[in-house]
């Protein structure tokens, strides 16, 4: 028996948009795509300690099938939370289970 999709996100794959008064490519994100996890692990946060900023950084981790591509600059939402992939997906395999998967690294800032 393999492993089972646990829950759903809504991902979003970065595209850069049209540019702006500049010519820099501005950012851009496609529709987002319901996509099945294996789990996801809300991980810890931080509170980096710089004066003039008071904010938190979580940083959680999705695991994902091996079909779920995702990339650095892609958007994830997990119960409701809006994040950022942060950086490149990994390959995983679980000890007790046949197909590997996908570790992602997410990240949120908020304040």
């Amino acid at each position: 028996m393999g492993r089972r999709i646990s829950e759903t996100v809504q991902h979003q794959v970065y595209s850069p948009s049209a540019s702006d008064g500049h010519g820099n490519p501005g950012d851009g994100w496609a529709a987002a795509v319901s996509v099945g996890i294996y789990g996801f692990d809300p991980g810890g946060s931080t509170e980096p300690l710089e004066p003039g900023h008071d904010r938190i950084i979580t940083t959680p981790t999705l695991f994902a099938p091996k079909t779920g591509l995702f990339s650095g600059r892609d958007r994830v939402t997990v119960r409701g939370v809006l994040y950022e992939v942060d950086g490149d997906t990994a390959e995983w395999r679980h000890p007790n289970g046949p197909r590997p998967g996908n570790v992602v690294n997410l990240k949120v800032v908020t304040g």
